[in-house]
């Protein structure tokens, strides 16, 4: 038998076909950009699961589930994304429109969880964490996250829990799109960190930065440019990394001081060059945490159950029914 895992982003929508073994046997993906309209979207998914099934010679039979991690707030008790900022989406009636674009085999098997919950899940299960207390903070176009307690999803009153992109951490910040202001999620997401960089280049009139060898425009700035700048010790791109770390230790130490989980794990793309400021966050996250002389404190690590940080989302979604 096989699942379905369906990881909706900010920028694309991931579509895998998962074994057993939790092996992604197919990918695909859509850009977001290009079925951006809730149905356009809906039809978008359903007919490339579709065209999976069929590729691979399988029926409906032979998948067991379907799971759909989106961004937002994800009502499982009507199926409707209620909110989701970086879609633009407000009370979509996205599940019921799904099962019905699948058809009723499918359909049946199809369910849906904020996207970051779904990585959590996956990750959690996935990674054989022997630990009552999980929080999982995903680094992407903007931040997401997951908390289980006692092995147990926390969802929220409004299944609206764990939105930790949406935590002020200066008061008097950029403005966010979901309304407020300084969100977390605005200087520690993957975006944000592009945004510095680039912002960075700008003011460095005289173009001295390996950044500006590497890109020769800030807008077309990017993870792989902006790690290779820190690989080769340029100044700028360390002063920007420096600045990066200093804003994401502030939320986690926020989510560590709060919580206090057993584990705080990280994933998302930039996980992927965490070996140049893991340790410095770490150190700034010791220095800050409320618990800083109790003998036992938070491990902070790097998602590990899924090799691939691009493939937490796929197989978080195909293990949501299992949340």
């Amino acid at each position: 038998m096989f699942r379905i895992g369906v990881d909706v982003g900010g920028t694309n929508i991931a579509i895998g076909l998962v074994d057993e073994d939790y092996n992604i046997i197919v990918k695909t993906s859509i850009k977001t950009s290009e079925a951006s309209e809730s149905e356009q979207m809906i039809r978008a998914i359903a007919s490339t699961i579709k065209k999976i099934l069929v590729d691979n010679n399988l029926s409906e039979a032979d998948v067991e589930a379907i799971g759909v991690g989106v961004p937002g707030t994800a009502e499982l008790t009507t199926g409707r994304i209620m909110y989701a900022n970086n879609l633009g989406f407000e009370e979509v009636p996205f599940l019921p429109k799904l099962k019905e674009a699948l058809g009723d085999k499918l359909g049946a098997k199809t369910s849906f969880d904020n996207d970051a919950n779904a990585a959590a899940i996956g990750e959690y299960i996935t990674g054989g964490y022997d630990v009552d207390n999980f929080v999982m903070v995903t680094l992407g176009t903007g931040i997401g996250g997951g908390i289980i307690i006692n092995h147990r999803l926390l969802r929220g009153t409004n299944f609206a829990a764990a939105e930790f992109g949406h935590m002020t951490i200066n008061l008097d910040g950029v403005d966010c799109n979901c309304g407020r202001k300084g969100c977390f999620e605005d200087y520690a997401s993957a975006t944000a960190l592009m945004q510095q960089a680039g912002e960075a280049m700008e003011k460095d009139v005289d173009k001295t930065s390996v950044l500006w060898a590497l890109c020769g425009n800030p807008k077309d700035m990017d993870g792989e440019v902006f790690f290779e700048a820190v690989r080769k010790k340029d100044t700028l791109a360390l002063e920007v990394l420096d600045g990066f770390t200093t804003y994401l230790s502030e939320g986690i130490t926020n989510l560590i001081n709060i919580l206090q989980p057993d584990v705080l794990v990280l994933s998302g793309g930039i996980t992927r060059a965490a070996d140049l400021f893991l340790d410095d966050l770490k150190k700034k996250v010791e220095k800050g945490i409320y618990s800083r002389n109790s003998e036992k404190n938070t491990d902070i690590v790097l998602a590990h159950g899924i090799s691939d940080a691009g493939d937490v989302g796929i197989i978080g979604a195909a293990l949501i029914d299992r949340g």
